[in-house]
């Protein structure tokens, strides 16, 4: 074998840094050391890896070819060192997790106390974002497990997913909001208002202007505007300082329903429901501390209460 993972480390370093002497100091070797491995690794390969210049190198075609290939072995490699290393004590170690904002306030805080409860010397790291970005880190391995809705996502093919229970969604304004006396509210009445909302796949957004009565293609130019953040405080406090129109799950705004600060609208639609699920990597067997946090997120996930009906006390 002409190239190994120390090869290709090496490789990919100085590629970033293109310089030999940055690229030999995050390796922890010295230049002249770094030079030769790489002038014997393209003597073996027959080929020129990096052009030299008066100030910098860059990568030749070859050199392309084996960064592109390469890249993929060396985080393969990390993932099997980090997959060993979990599963030699479940006490210790550390587990990423990736979360969209709706599960994150419902159940992701509560799953994460008790597991941490349990296994204090854990370190454990929440990525909260949105769906693209949390599924490409699950696919590098930069975190082992998201929850999120994958509504949104079209290939799931190398996913492995466990549903968790729905919520219903609901439409929200605020106390003496000009929608908030009506015993009747319909999806187009909803959509004359500014809606604050956080990021949700276009689809669902398609899926509001459709039953709404308006083209898909009109989402650029909500009727009433739109507003959207993953900051669910900064949603609701907009809500209740203006005439936007907010959805949510119930659960995340109790206080404030109980309190009469926000209304639930008397929309009914099949529709909206929240849907989050747990998603792992298929190809991969679950490290022993992210198999018992899976447990301990569907556990909470299905001690969360049902959503109330709009005026209800419960």
């Amino acid at each position: 074998m002409k190239i190994d993972l120390r090869n290709l480390h090496q490789v990919s370093t100085l590629a970033k840094h293109r310089n030999f002497g940055r690229a030999a100091k995050e390796l922890n070797i010295s230049q002249p050391a770094l030079s030769r491995s790489i002038r014997i690794l393209e003597e073996q390969l027959g080929v020129r890896l990096f052009d030299r210049h008066a100030r910098d190198i860059s990568p030749t075609h070859y050199g392309e070819r084996v960064l592109t290939l390469g890249s993929h072995l060396l985080k393969e490699a990390a993932h099997l060192e980090r997959d060993l290393e979990l599963h030699k004590e479940l006490g210790t170690g550390e587990i990423t997790i990736g979360a969209g904002p709706l599960p994150a306030e419902l159940f992701l805080g509560i799953a994460l106390g008790r597991f941490c409860a349990k296994y204090p010397r854990l370190h454990v790291r929440v990525i909260i974002d949105q769906i693209p970005r949390l599924l490409g880190f699950l696919r590098s391995s930069e975190i082992d497990i998201m929850i999120l809705d994958t509504r949104g996502i079209e290939d799931t093919s190398d996913l492995n997913i466990v549903t968790l229970p729905k919520y219903k969604g609901y439409f929200f304004c605020r106390a003496g909001h000009p929608l908030a006396a009506q015993s009747h509210v319909t999806l187009k009445d909803v959509l004359e208002f500014p809606q604050a909302l956080i990021w949700v796949p276009k689809g669902m957004l398609a899926t509001m202007l459709s039953d709404g009565g308006l083209g898909t293609d009109e989402f650029s130019e909500m009727p009433g505007g739109l507003i959207q953040s993953y900051n669910l405080k900064v949603l609701l406090d907009i809500v209740i300082g203006s005439d936007a129109v907010g959805m949510t799950i119930a659960p995340i705004y109790e206080q404030q329903i109980e309190s009469g600060q926000i209304v639930l609208l008397p929309f009914e639609s099949q529709k909206f429901w929240s849907a989050c699920e747990i998603v792992t990597l298929e190809r991969y067997s679950l490290a022993p501390a992210v198999e018992v946090f899976r447990d301990y997120l569907i556990e909470a996930a299905n001690d969360v209460k049902a959503s109330p009906s709009p005026g209800s006390a419960d």
